[in-house]
């Protein structure tokens, strides 16, 4: 493995720095040296003793036994990487000698290479206190100390410290030991998004196939450090979230602390194209109490959340949305709403295998005339999803309730029929304009992925009747990816439904 690592080392690096070629003679053992300097690390680096030792080399003869003991000790100070020696004939018969030091860390190959060289001096827990951690573990974590690191053993026992404490992200880091040829391994335990007092909006990248109305994609693409963050988001035809299909791009800004952790804001500013199915054209000419149709849609929300606890937050905004009409009569319509949620999230873990997550939220949008909105108008929504995983059982259940009093733009009415709610069914066949009310509810067993689910909901307008609608069916089912053959249970002659995408 030494051979391999110096092959590796002398091939990338000195190669390129010495311009050595294939036709150098090695010196012979007694040829003067003529300087002798360390390259991938200052010469600084090291020890008063290991500089003054490598600068008086210059002018003795050549002792490759020397240089080896001198590259060894290069090692042991700096346990994070590999040294080399190398040597160049130089006129008059003298040589240059060059220690080449390469970190591990920047080549996977090179990690191994300090299994054979360093006894572990010490194993450490940084982020979480040790009592956190169960006895049994902490007893296999100090079983490394006192032998050669084993990384896939150490690996092992990160993903098990992940799994003891899953809210947190862990890693796995060497340093040096306070003995020569022996080293640290600390184990580093960071807050994941769970345990941060507000989180980051979520992610609405996905690439969607329903049968029944197609392709439908979203990317989002996040730029940021740990507590501000800005993300550029493309939507390519995407019918899978409203009525309208809809492209175009959004700019989000979001900063979760302002002063505290406990407070946050954001500003969003979206443009979308928007297109209709014949359908939902059909249904708004038959219908002219529910707005017209748009052609084009800018966005701007700004907002500000403040958090209760890790668990509970309230967030407060407005929104500015101006709409270009399809018909141009008028052109253009304001609408402005007042918008405020309340959201709750909490996570149960019952040793490593089980843990049970509850979410709730309520928001409420509101048209204000002092925004100069053109549409008069209030939405609430609901929701709610429990969820519950033991080994590679997984339960879902998930419902909402939602009503909108007044009149509504086109992009806050209700569709079911997507690849989420009542799958099976086709939305522009339910209810190609929206609804102005909604039910639905959904329950899912998965078990290594397959999974096996119920969808039940209705979505209608005031006044009219409502009909509750049943679909199941099974597929393979991820947090991030999915295949579904769905099928209605209560509708006369209605065949499956398959969907296929992704979600991250």
């Amino acid at each position: 493995m030494r051979t391999l690592t110096f092959v590796v080392l002398l091939t990338v690096l000195l190669v390129p720095c010495l311009r050595a070629s294939a036709q150098d003679v090695e010196p012979a053992e007694g040829t003067r040296i003529e300087s002798a300097e360390v390259s991938g690390i200052g010469l600084n680096q090291l020890s008063p003793g290991l500089q003054r030792d490598i600068e008086t080399l210059a002018g003795d003869r050549l002792e490759r036994d020397r240089l080896n003991r001198l590259a060894r000790r290069i090692e042991e100070e700096h346990p994070d990487v590999v040294a080399a020696v190398r040597t160049v004939a130089r006129p008059d018969d003298q040589v240059r000698v060059v220690f080449l030091a390469a970190r591990i860390s920047d080549d996977r190959d090179l990690v191994s290479n300090i299994n054979a060289r360093y006894m572990v001096e010490s194993v450490e827990i940084h982020g979480v206190p040790d009592a956190n951690i169960s006895a049994p573990l902490r007893d296999r974590l100090q079983a490394l100390v006192g032998r050669q690191l084993n990384p896939d053993e150490a690996d092992a026992l990160r993903e098990q410290l992940a799994a003891e404490q899953p809210d947190y992200d862990v890693s796995r880091r060497m340093s040096r030991g306070t003995r020569p040829g022996e080293i640290r391994v600390v184990f580093e335990f960071a807050e994941s998004e769970r345990l941060r007092w507000i989180p980051f909006a979520p992610t609405r990248s996905k690439f969607v196939y329903h049968s029944d109305a197609g392709w439908s994609g979203a990317l989002d693409i996040p730029m940021g450090g740990r507590n501000h963050r800005a993300t550029l988001g493309f939507a390519f035809d995407n019918n899978d979230d409203l009525i309208e299909e809809y492209s175009g791009v959004r700019l989000r800004f979001e900063s979760r602390t302002i002063g505290t952790e406990r407070l946050g804001a954001s500003l969003e500013v979206s443009g979308f194209n928007n297109t209709y199915r014949s359908e939902t054209l059909s249904a708004l000419a038959a219908n002219p109490a529910i707005p017209d149709a748009y052609r084009a849609r800018v966005t701007v929300d700004p907002s500000v959340t403040v958090a209760f606890t890790k668990q509970l937050r309230v967030t407060g905004g407005l929104s500015f949305s101006s709409l270009e009409s399809l018909s141009r009569s008028p052109e253009s319509q304001m609408a402005s709403a007042v918008v405020g949620s309340l959201g709750y999230r909490q996570r149960w873990h019952h040793e490593s295998t089980s843990r049970q997550t509850v979410e709730a939220s309520y928001e409420l949008r509101a048209s204000a005339s002092g925004l100069d909105s053109d549409f008069a108008y209030k939405r609430h929504l609901g929701h709610a999803r429990y969820r519950f995983d033991h080994d590679h059982n997984t339960i879902i259940a998930d419902g909402f309730l939602g009503r909108i009093t007044g009149q509504a733009p086109l992009f806050e009415r209700f569709s079911l029929g997507d690849s989420s709610t009542l799958r099976g069914w086709n939305k522009f066949a339910i209810a190609p304009a929206g609804g102005d009310h909604v039910f639905h509810q959904s329950l899912e067993y998965r078990f290594y992925g397959a999974s096996l689910f119920l969808d039940t909901g209705s979505v209608w307008d005031g006044g009219t009747d409502k009909r509750m609608r049943v679909s199941t069916g099974f597929g393979y089912h991820t947090d991030y990816a999915f295949a579904t053959l769905a099928f209605p249970l209560n509708a006369a002659g209605a065949g499956a439904t398959f969907m296929l995408g992704v979600r991250f």
